[in-house]
């Protein structure tokens, strides 16, 4: 079967919520800076719990020194096994390019800024309102200090979060309910939350 990596720009994405991989097939590659100290206790409780993951400690500092790793390494797994996957979890649209010649060469590469964007990984459609904005809520108490800061990319994240997405209707219904229970202010476009705190 083929492999599937995830490969975790760290110094990019420091809240990312390892529940969707667990119990799946997915081998985790979390990308740390040279200098980068700290890494959140509750991360790296949820990366040991996986089983098949491992971090990459990059050599040296510089200018996208991270990113360039990143891509060394799928450059070498993608040599050895052809059939492979990979997904970067990253923010940093300057790995676009670069993804796009690499599915040139019919490899099956994308990057996201959550793991919820993996279509496999999606949510399945929660049952009535209160599970679906249940769902909403937790995924964003996840992700820490990475969550959107503008509407428009809330409104984005919500509509993906499920596997059969959402209207923009049902998106509009869940933004109204979290501004009505007061876990979100918006101020124009830009958005500030007020979340219960990561479980």
């Amino acid at each position: 079967m083929a492999k599937k990596y995830i490969l975790i720009d760290y110094e990019n994405v420091k809240a990312v919520d390892l529940e969707p991989i667990v119990d799946k097939p997915y081998h985790l590659m979390v990308f740390v800076g040279a200098s980068q100290s700290k890494i959140s206790t509750d991360f790296a409780m949820q990366v040991q719990d996986l089983g098949t993951a491992e971090y990459v400690r990059i050599s040296g500092n510089g200018h996208n020194a991270l990113d360039f790793h990143i891509a060394y390494m799928i450059g070498r797994l993608a040599e050895r096994e052809p059939d492979a996957s990979f997904h970067i979890v990253s923010k940093d649209r300057g790995f676009d390019p670069l993804i796009t010649y690499i599915r040139g060469g019919n490899i099956d590469i994308d990057r996201v800024g959550d793991l919820y964007e993996i279509r496999a990984l999606r949510l399945p459609k929660a049952s009535g309102d209160e599970g679906t904005m249940d769902a909403v809520v937790k995924n964003l108490a996840n992700q820490g200090s990475s969550k959107p800061r503008r509407l428009r990319t809330l409104g984005r994240m919500i509509g993906s979060l499920f596997k059969d997405g959402l209207s923009d209707e049902e998106v509009q219904s869940v933004i109204g309910q979290l501004k009505a229970r007061g876990h979100i202010v918006v101020d124009q476009e830009k958005v500030s939350y007020n979340l219960p705190r990561r479980r």
